[in-house]
């Protein structure tokens, strides 16, 4: 039986690739409930699958800036590094990974959560302006509470968000 891999240090992983200066915060659900993949994670992306289609983070966030998906675990760590002198940089609305998708306890973990990514942030010492803030929405459930919470922030569905380009900051 294979040894199961140690588990993932997310805020670890996530350093790595964190700008000294963040202009643009984007805003995930949580890490995979698999606990096994992570967005600052390099691996494999799937590019078999038609880009309006694929309905990954990093395939959303990576044709998102670079209208092109990673080949191969190199390859992404190289766009991770460009993001990161782009000074964009990811976190979670919660921390550790949970399901969510036909979940009503993820969904309402995420709820719970929301009122406290602001301390969350500052704890991380992550100091950034709301309307530098863009939550990537996997869906729209939860969206009145981030918009009570965090009504200067952009909100777009990860599809506008792949399948768009904005200006610079976005």
């Amino acid at each position: 039986m294979a040894q199961s891999a140690m588990p993932i240090d997310y805020l670890a992983q996530s350093e790595k690739y964190r700008p000294e200066v963040i202009e643009t915060l984007l805003v995930g659900e949580a890490p995979p409930s698999n606990g096994k993949t992570y967005f600052y994670l390099p691996t494999t992306v799937r590019s078999s699958v038609p880009i309006d289609s694929n309905r990954s983070l990093p395939a959303t966030i990576f044709y998102h800036y670079f209208q092109r998906l990673p080949a191969d675990e190199e390859e992404y760590a190289e766009l991770l590094l460009k993001l990161k002198e782009l000074r964009v940089f990811l976190v979670d609305i919660v921390d550790e990974p949970i399901r969510v998708r036909n979940s009503p306890d993820g969904i309402r973990r995420i709820i719970e959560a929301i009122p406290n990514l602001r301390g969350n942030l500052e704890s991380r010492n992550i100091d950034i302006n709301e309307e530098q803030i863009v939550f990537l929405l996997a869906r729209k459930t939860y969206q009145k509470w981030i918009r009570g919470a965090f009504p200067k922030s952009r909100l777009v569905t990860w599809i506008d968000f792949r399948m768009r380009r904005w200006s610079k900051g976005t």
